[in-house]
């Protein structure tokens, strides 16, 4: 994806959000019993994956960077009970995540049926190598000022859009057995809503939405100033 392609999905992110935000307590993961429990079994140690091919054809971080997909969404400092990506869910108190990698960066502003709309924050540590990939790709984001996911006197604040969510795509691995024993994660049960799971490989976003289709929104734009 081009620098200025990104920089007008960026614009479109920005215009799409309401300013209205929420306290964002808890960064959390659906995923399948299996999944955690696989963890579990093993050294306790949840592992960055490379990211699918979801959201924007173009991404620039889609099979590049390695990461781990949490929500940011909270109602009255609570996640939703449910989850669109399996029944259990590992929830981490945002501002410890925040603390480790403090970096934010604009990723992608993306739908899959034309109604509810996805931001990716990436989220780094200072020098690590997905910082450095973050620094010459993406889109450096203001911790106090970008209206997805911003710190004010010390509290994590998300966008709280009507049918909007902020995924942050968190660029380090995460030993969930010592943050739930320090009592910085605990497990959940989510009750699960679609198909209960997320689709293998990723689902690419809605080419024919006229909101985060910026190359169509900019032809379309030029069509009407010459017809």
């Amino acid at each position: 994806m081009s620098n200025s392609k990104l920089r007008r999905l960026h614009d479109a992110a920005v215009e799409y959000c309401s300013g209205n935000k929420a306290k964002c307590v808890w960064l959390y993961r659906n995923q399948s019993h299996e999944y955690f429990d696989a963890i579990k079994a093993s050294d306790g140690v949840m592992r960055t994956i490379l990211k699918d091919h979801s959201g924007d054809p173009d991404s620039p971080i889609k099979g590049q960077l390695r990461g781990l997909f949490f929500l940011a969404n909270n109602t009255y400092g609570e996640p939703p009970p449910y989850s669109y990506c399996g029944p259990r869910r590992i929830q981490i108190k945002a501002d410890h995540m925040f603390r480790s990698a403090p970096n934010l960066y604009f990723a992608d502003f993306y739908c899959m049926t034309g109604r509810r709309h996805y931001v990716i924050v990436v989220i780094t540590k200072t020098g690590s190598q997905a910082d450095l990939f973050c620094r010459r790709y993406l889109i450096p984001l203001d911790s106090a000022s970008n209206p997805f996911l911003s710190v004010n006197n010390g509290v994590l604040y998300a966008s709280d859009t009507n049918n909007f969510d902020v995924e942050v795509f968190y660029t380090e691995n995460l030993n969930i057995t010592e943050l739930e024993t320090s009592g910085t994660a605990i497990m959940k049960i989510a009750m699960t809503k679609g198909q209960g799971h997320s689709t293998p490989g990723g689902k690419r976003k809605d080419p024919s939405c006229r909101i985060c289709n910026v190359t169509n929104e900019a032809r379309n734009s030029l069509l009407r100033l010459w017809f």
